[in-house]
Protein backbone atom coordinates (compact mmCIF):
# COMPACT_ATOMS: atom_id res chain seq x y z
CA UNK A 1 0.00 0.00 0.00
CA UNK A 2 1.43 3.34 -1.10
CA UNK A 3 -0.09 6.70 -0.19
CA UNK A 4 0.67 10.14 -1.61
CA UNK A 5 -0.45 13.29 0.20
CA UNK A 6 -0.43 16.46 -1.92
CA UNK A 7 -0.31 19.64 0.15
CA UNK A 8 0.89 20.27 3.71
CA UNK A 9 -1.07 23.35 4.70
CA UNK A 10 -3.31 23.36 7.78
CA UNK A 11 -5.59 20.63 6.46
CA UNK A 12 -2.85 18.58 4.82
CA UNK A 13 -0.69 18.55 7.93
CA UNK A 14 -3.59 17.35 10.10
CA UNK A 15 -4.46 14.69 7.51
CA UNK A 16 -0.85 13.49 7.69
CA UNK A 17 -1.00 13.31 11.49
CA UNK A 18 -4.16 11.20 11.40
CA UNK A 19 -2.82 8.90 8.69
CA UNK A 20 0.28 8.21 10.77
CA UNK A 21 -1.80 7.74 13.93
CA UNK A 22 -3.60 4.96 12.06
CA UNK A 23 -0.26 3.42 10.95
CA UNK A 24 -0.84 4.14 7.27
CA UNK A 25 2.79 5.15 6.88
CA UNK A 26 5.19 5.64 5.38
CA UNK A 27 3.36 8.35 3.46
CA UNK A 28 4.86 10.10 0.45
CA UNK A 29 4.30 13.86 0.71
CA UNK A 30 4.50 16.79 -1.68
CA UNK A 31 4.36 20.52 -1.11
CA UNK A 32 5.84 23.30 -3.19
CA UNK A 33 7.11 25.03 -0.02
CA UNK A 34 10.48 23.69 1.22
CA UNK A 35 9.78 24.89 4.77
CA UNK A 36 6.62 22.76 4.98
CA UNK A 37 8.54 19.68 3.85
CA UNK A 38 11.44 20.36 6.21
CA UNK A 39 9.08 20.80 9.17
CA UNK A 40 7.29 17.53 8.40
CA UNK A 41 10.57 15.66 7.94
CA UNK A 42 11.81 16.99 11.28
CA UNK A 43 8.62 15.93 13.08
CA UNK A 44 7.94 12.57 11.43
CA UNK A 45 11.34 11.32 10.27
CA UNK A 46 11.29 8.12 8.24
CA UNK A 47 7.51 7.77 8.66
CA UNK A 48 7.21 10.02 5.61
CA UNK A 49 9.05 10.22 2.30
CA UNK A 50 9.39 13.50 0.48
CA UNK A 51 8.46 13.27 -3.17
CA UNK A 52 11.43 14.37 -5.26
CA UNK A 53 9.52 15.37 -8.40
CA UNK A 54 6.90 18.06 -8.68
CA UNK A 55 4.02 16.16 -10.36
CA UNK A 56 2.85 19.36 -12.05
CA UNK A 57 6.22 19.81 -13.75
CA UNK A 58 6.08 16.36 -15.35
CA UNK A 59 4.60 15.68 -18.78
CA UNK A 60 1.27 13.84 -18.77
CA UNK A 61 2.70 10.36 -19.37
CA UNK A 62 5.26 10.61 -16.58
CA UNK A 63 2.63 12.10 -14.27
CA UNK A 64 0.35 9.17 -15.12
CA UNK A 65 3.15 6.71 -14.30
CA UNK A 66 3.88 8.46 -10.99
CA UNK A 67 0.27 8.71 -9.78
CA UNK A 68 -0.63 5.23 -11.02
CA UNK A 69 1.94 3.77 -8.64
CA UNK A 70 -0.07 4.77 -5.56
CA UNK A 71 -2.89 2.91 -3.87
CA UNK A 72 -4.44 6.28 -3.03
CA UNK A 73 -3.68 9.95 -3.60
CA UNK A 74 -4.93 12.53 -1.08
CA UNK A 75 -5.42 16.10 -2.27
CA UNK A 76 -5.09 18.99 0.20
CA UNK A 77 -3.92 21.51 -2.40
CA UNK A 78 -5.32 25.00 -2.99
CA UNK A 79 -8.39 24.79 -5.21
CA UNK A 80 -6.72 26.26 -8.31
CA UNK A 81 -4.37 23.24 -8.53
CA UNK A 82 -6.78 20.43 -7.73
CA UNK A 83 -8.67 20.06 -10.99
CA UNK A 84 -5.50 19.26 -12.93
CA UNK A 85 -4.56 16.69 -10.28
CA UNK A 86 -8.03 15.16 -10.58
CA UNK A 87 -7.67 14.86 -14.35
CA UNK A 88 -4.25 13.24 -13.99
CA UNK A 89 -5.48 10.70 -11.42
CA UNK A 90 -8.33 9.76 -13.77
CA UNK A 91 -5.86 9.39 -16.64
CA UNK A 92 -3.76 7.12 -14.43
CA UNK A 93 -6.78 5.02 -13.42
CA UNK A 94 -5.94 5.61 -9.77
CA UNK A 95 -7.90 6.73 -6.68
CA UNK A 96 -8.17 10.19 -5.13
CA UNK A 97 -9.68 11.66 -1.96
CA UNK A 98 -9.82 15.45 -2.29
CA UNK A 99 -10.65 18.09 0.33
CA UNK A 100 -10.18 20.95 -2.12
CA UNK A 101 -12.95 23.52 -2.65
CA UNK A 102 -12.47 23.62 -6.41
CA UNK A 103 -14.86 25.58 -8.61
CA UNK A 104 -14.91 23.27 -11.65
CA UNK A 105 -17.77 20.80 -12.24
CA UNK A 106 -16.11 17.58 -11.15
CA UNK A 107 -19.28 15.54 -11.79
CA UNK A 108 -18.66 16.07 -15.51
CA UNK A 109 -15.65 13.75 -15.09
CA UNK A 110 -17.72 10.79 -13.89
CA UNK A 111 -17.83 9.05 -17.28
CA UNK A 112 -14.08 9.34 -17.84
CA UNK A 113 -13.35 8.12 -14.31
CA UNK A 114 -15.53 5.02 -14.78
CA UNK A 115 -14.01 4.32 -18.19
CA UNK A 116 -10.49 4.39 -16.74
CA UNK A 117 -11.39 2.49 -13.57
CA UNK A 118 -10.58 5.51 -11.41
CA UNK A 119 -12.26 6.58 -8.17
CA UNK A 120 -12.58 10.24 -7.20
CA UNK A 121 -14.10 11.30 -3.86
CA UNK A 122 -14.28 15.11 -4.19
CA UNK A 123 -15.35 17.74 -1.64
CA UNK A 124 -14.33 15.30 1.07
CA UNK A 125 -14.06 17.72 3.97
CA UNK A 126 -16.33 19.00 6.71
CA UNK A 127 -18.67 21.08 4.53
CA UNK A 128 -18.98 20.24 1.75
CA UNK A 129 -18.20 16.70 2.77
CA UNK A 130 -19.60 15.25 5.97
CA UNK A 131 -22.49 17.72 5.61
CA UNK A 132 -23.37 16.09 2.28
CA UNK A 133 -23.14 12.62 3.80
CA UNK A 134 -25.58 13.70 6.54
CA UNK A 135 -28.00 15.10 3.98
CA UNK A 136 -27.62 12.15 1.61
CA UNK A 137 -28.25 9.67 4.40
CA UNK A 138 -31.44 11.50 5.35
CA UNK A 139 -32.74 11.74 1.78
CA UNK A 140 -32.24 8.01 1.39
CA UNK A 141 -33.76 7.20 4.79
CA UNK A 142 -36.80 9.44 4.30
CA UNK A 143 -37.59 8.11 0.84
CA UNK A 144 -36.69 11.38 -0.89
CA UNK A 145 -36.82 15.01 0.18
CA UNK A 146 -38.80 18.17 -0.37
CA UNK A 147 -36.29 20.40 1.36
CA UNK A 148 -32.57 20.19 2.23
CA UNK A 149 -30.90 23.07 4.11
CA UNK A 150 -27.29 22.85 5.28
CA UNK A 151 -25.99 25.56 7.65
CA UNK A 152 -22.28 25.39 8.37
CA UNK A 153 -19.52 27.57 9.74
CA UNK A 154 -16.20 27.75 11.57
CA UNK A 155 -17.07 30.12 14.41
CA UNK A 156 -14.42 31.74 16.64
CA UNK A 157 -15.09 31.20 20.31
CA UNK A 158 -14.01 34.77 21.08
CA UNK A 159 -14.84 36.93 18.06
CA UNK A 160 -12.93 40.21 18.08
CA UNK A 161 -13.71 43.41 16.18
CA UNK A 162 -13.45 44.50 13.48
CA UNK A 163 -13.10 41.08 11.74
CA UNK A 164 -15.31 38.94 14.04
CA UNK A 165 -13.87 35.81 12.46
CA UNK A 166 -10.76 33.59 12.46
CA UNK A 167 -8.57 32.22 9.68
CA UNK A 168 -8.67 28.44 9.97
CA UNK A 169 -8.09 27.31 6.38
CA UNK A 170 -6.79 28.57 3.03
CA UNK A 171 -7.54 32.31 3.00
CA UNK A 172 -7.61 32.30 -0.81
CA UNK A 173 -10.31 29.63 -0.75
CA UNK A 174 -12.13 31.47 2.04
CA UNK A 175 -12.44 34.52 -0.23
CA UNK A 176 -14.16 32.32 -2.82
CA UNK A 177 -17.17 32.02 -0.51
CA UNK A 178 -17.86 35.72 -0.87
CA UNK A 179 -17.89 36.02 -4.64
CA UNK A 180 -18.71 32.62 -6.14
CA UNK A 181 -22.38 32.48 -7.20
CA UNK A 182 -24.32 30.71 -4.45
CA UNK A 183 -25.76 27.89 -6.57
CA UNK A 184 -28.95 26.49 -5.01
CA UNK A 185 -32.43 25.36 -5.95
CA UNK A 186 -35.61 27.17 -4.90
CA UNK A 187 -39.05 26.09 -6.08
CA UNK A 188 -37.51 23.48 -8.35
CA UNK A 189 -35.50 26.14 -10.19
CA UNK A 190 -31.70 26.47 -10.18
CA UNK A 191 -30.61 29.95 -9.13
CA UNK A 192 -27.27 31.54 -8.26
CA UNK A 193 -27.78 34.58 -6.02
CA UNK A 194 -25.08 36.92 -4.79
CA UNK A 195 -23.82 35.64 -1.42
CA UNK A 196 -24.40 39.09 0.12
CA UNK A 197 -28.10 39.01 -0.76
CA UNK A 198 -30.51 37.49 1.73
CA UNK A 199 -28.41 37.51 4.91
CA UNK A 200 -30.53 35.91 7.65
CA UNK A 201 -30.55 35.87 11.45
CA UNK A 202 -29.89 32.47 13.04
CA UNK A 203 -29.96 30.85 16.47
CA UNK A 204 -27.99 27.62 16.21
CA UNK A 205 -26.86 25.61 19.23
CA UNK A 206 -27.61 28.63 21.40
CA UNK A 207 -25.47 31.01 19.32
CA UNK A 208 -26.92 34.19 17.77
CA UNK A 209 -25.40 34.20 14.27
CA UNK A 210 -25.98 35.34 10.71
CA UNK A 211 -26.03 33.19 7.59
CA UNK A 212 -25.55 33.84 3.89
CA UNK A 213 -26.07 31.65 0.85
CA UNK A 214 -22.85 30.00 -0.31
CA UNK A 215 -21.67 27.62 -3.02
CA UNK A 216 -21.92 24.52 -0.84
CA UNK A 217 -24.82 22.57 -2.34
CA UNK A 218 -22.58 21.80 -5.32
CA UNK A 219 -22.81 18.15 -6.46
CA UNK A 220 -25.93 17.62 -4.34
CA UNK A 221 -27.82 19.67 -6.93
CA UNK A 222 -26.72 17.27 -9.67
CA UNK A 223 -27.07 14.02 -7.79
CA UNK A 224 -30.48 14.78 -6.25
CA UNK A 225 -32.22 16.72 -9.04
CA UNK A 226 -35.73 15.94 -7.72
CA UNK A 227 -35.31 17.86 -4.45
CA UNK A 228 -37.14 21.16 -5.14
CA UNK A 229 -35.51 23.21 -2.37
CA UNK A 230 -31.83 22.83 -1.62
CA UNK A 231 -29.28 25.30 -0.30
CA UNK A 232 -26.22 25.73 1.86
CA UNK A 233 -25.81 28.72 4.14
CA UNK A 234 -22.51 29.76 5.74
CA UNK A 235 -22.61 30.90 9.36
CA UNK A 236 -20.79 33.93 10.73
CA UNK A 237 -20.79 36.05 13.86
CA UNK A 238 -22.57 39.39 13.70
CA UNK A 239 -20.28 42.10 12.38
CA UNK A 240 -18.28 39.96 9.97
CA UNK A 241 -20.40 40.47 6.87
CA UNK A 242 -20.55 44.20 7.59
CA UNK A 243 -16.73 44.13 7.66
CA UNK A 244 -16.50 42.27 4.34
CA UNK A 245 -19.15 44.20 2.39
CA UNK A 246 -17.04 47.33 1.71
CA UNK A 247 -14.31 45.17 0.17
CA UNK A 248 -16.85 43.77 -2.27
CA UNK A 249 -18.12 47.24 -3.08
CA UNK A 250 -14.55 48.46 -3.59
CA UNK A 251 -13.88 45.65 -6.09
CA UNK A 252 -11.57 43.39 -4.07
CA UNK A 253 -13.81 40.31 -4.22
CA UNK A 254 -13.13 39.34 -7.81
CA UNK A 255 -10.68 37.35 -9.90
CA UNK A 256 -10.87 39.88 -12.74
CA UNK A 257 -7.25 40.89 -13.46
CA UNK A 258 -6.23 44.45 -12.71
CA UNK A 259 -3.22 46.26 -14.17
CA UNK A 260 -1.27 48.15 -11.49
CA UNK A 261 1.77 49.95 -12.88
CA UNK A 262 2.34 47.20 -15.41
CA UNK A 263 1.77 44.37 -12.95
CA UNK A 264 -1.31 42.21 -13.45
CA UNK A 265 -2.91 41.23 -10.15
CA UNK A 266 -6.11 39.54 -9.02
CA UNK A 267 -7.75 41.73 -6.37
CA UNK A 268 -9.02 38.85 -4.22
CA UNK A 269 -5.45 37.56 -3.80
CA UNK A 270 -4.37 40.96 -2.53
CA UNK A 271 -7.24 40.97 -0.05
CA UNK A 272 -6.44 37.43 1.07
CA UNK A 273 -2.82 38.39 1.74
CA UNK A 274 -3.91 41.52 3.61
CA UNK A 275 -6.30 39.60 5.84
CA UNK A 276 -3.75 36.86 6.52
CA UNK A 277 -1.15 39.41 7.55
CA UNK A 278 -3.52 41.44 9.70
CA UNK A 279 -5.65 38.79 11.39
CA UNK A 280 -3.59 35.58 11.52
CA UNK A 281 -2.71 36.38 15.14
CA UNK A 282 -6.28 36.41 16.45
CA UNK A 283 -7.20 33.93 19.23
CA UNK A 284 -7.20 30.50 17.58
CA UNK A 285 -10.04 28.90 19.54
CA UNK A 286 -12.92 28.02 17.24
CA UNK A 287 -15.75 25.57 16.86
CA UNK A 288 -16.97 24.10 13.61
CA UNK A 289 -20.73 23.74 13.67
CA UNK A 290 -23.25 22.28 11.26
CA UNK A 291 -27.00 22.00 11.22
CA UNK A 292 -28.45 19.91 8.38
CA UNK A 293 -32.24 19.74 8.06
CA UNK A 294 -34.00 17.41 5.63
CA UNK A 295 -37.77 17.10 5.17
CA UNK A 296 -39.18 14.25 3.12
CA UNK A 297 -42.10 11.83 2.74
CA UNK A 298 -40.86 9.81 5.70
CA UNK A 299 -40.58 12.69 8.15
CA UNK A 300 -37.95 15.20 9.24
CA UNK A 301 -34.29 14.85 10.16
CA UNK A 302 -32.14 17.42 11.93
CA UNK A 303 -28.40 16.74 12.22
CA UNK A 304 -26.43 18.78 14.78
CA UNK A 305 -22.63 18.81 14.73
CA UNK A 306 -20.04 20.65 16.81
CA UNK A 307 -16.28 20.08 16.66
CA UNK A 308 -14.44 22.19 19.26
CA UNK A 309 -10.91 23.54 19.16
CA UNK A 310 -8.41 20.97 20.46
CA UNK A 311 -6.67 22.69 23.37
CA UNK A 312 -3.98 20.04 23.81
CA UNK A 313 -2.86 19.97 20.17
CA UNK A 314 -3.93 23.43 18.97
CA UNK A 315 -5.96 21.95 16.09
CA UNK A 316 -8.82 24.09 14.77
CA UNK A 317 -12.28 22.54 14.84
CA UNK A 318 -12.72 23.01 11.09
CA UNK A 319 -9.29 21.60 10.27
CA UNK A 320 -9.97 18.55 12.42
CA UNK A 321 -13.36 17.98 10.82
CA UNK A 322 -11.92 18.17 7.30
CA UNK A 323 -9.06 15.81 8.13
CA UNK A 324 -11.22 13.22 9.91
CA UNK A 325 -13.65 13.07 6.98
CA UNK A 326 -10.82 12.67 4.47
CA UNK A 327 -8.91 10.06 6.45
CA UNK A 328 -12.00 7.99 7.27
CA UNK A 329 -12.97 8.07 3.59
CA UNK A 330 -9.45 7.00 2.67
CA UNK A 331 -9.66 4.17 5.17
CA UNK A 332 -12.95 2.99 3.62
CA UNK A 333 -11.28 2.95 0.20
CA UNK A 334 -8.21 1.10 1.42
CA UNK A 335 -10.16 -1.58 3.32
CA UNK A 336 -12.48 -2.05 0.30
CA UNK A 337 -15.60 -0.77 2.05
CA UNK A 338 -15.77 1.57 -0.95
CA UNK A 339 -15.00 -0.35 -4.13
CA UNK A 340 -16.85 1.73 -6.73
CA UNK A 341 -15.35 3.68 -9.58
CA UNK A 342 -16.36 7.07 -10.92
CA UNK A 343 -16.77 10.46 -9.23
CA UNK A 344 -18.49 9.81 -5.89
CA UNK A 345 -19.02 12.73 -3.52
CA UNK A 346 -20.11 11.72 -0.04
CA UNK A 347 -23.85 12.14 -0.63
CA UNK A 348 -23.53 9.07 -2.88
CA UNK A 349 -21.65 7.10 -0.19
CA UNK A 350 -24.18 7.70 2.57
CA UNK A 351 -25.68 4.30 3.31
CA UNK A 352 -26.38 3.50 6.95
CA UNK A 353 -23.15 1.66 7.74
CA UNK A 354 -20.89 4.22 6.10
CA UNK A 355 -22.77 7.13 7.67
CA UNK A 356 -22.51 5.61 11.15
CA UNK A 357 -18.84 4.76 10.65
CA UNK A 358 -18.09 8.35 9.62
CA UNK A 359 -20.14 9.74 12.51
CA UNK A 360 -18.26 7.58 15.01
CA UNK A 361 -14.89 8.65 13.59
CA UNK A 362 -15.84 12.26 14.34
CA UNK A 363 -17.12 11.41 17.81
CA UNK A 364 -13.86 9.61 18.56
CA UNK A 365 -12.02 12.90 17.91
CA UNK A 366 -14.26 14.95 20.20
CA UNK A 367 -17.17 16.06 18.01
CA UNK A 368 -20.82 16.16 18.96
CA UNK A 369 -22.75 14.32 16.22
CA UNK A 370 -26.49 14.02 16.85
CA UNK A 371 -29.42 13.08 14.60
CA UNK A 372 -32.94 14.00 15.72
CA UNK A 373 -35.85 12.39 13.88
CA UNK A 374 -39.45 13.69 13.85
Amino acid sequence: MKLLLMGLGRQGFRILELLLERDFGPVDVFDIRPEALENSARLFGNRIRILDANPFSLDEENRKKLLGGYSLVMDALPSFQSYQLMLSVIHAGSRLVSVSFLEEDFMALNGAAKKNGALIIPDCGGAPGFSHMMAGYSVQSLGGADRVVMKVGAIPTRPEPPFYHSLTWSVQDLMEEYFRPANCRHGGRLIAPDPFDGIEEEDIQGLPLQSFLSDGARSFLTNYPDVPFMEERTLRHHGHMEFMRPFREAGFLTREPLDVDGHVIKPYLVLAAMLEKTFSGLPPEDRFIMQVKVTGPGGHHCHEYNMPYQEDSGVFGLVNSVAITAVESASMVLDSTIQNTGVLPLELLADGKQFERMSQAHRDQGAMVVLRED
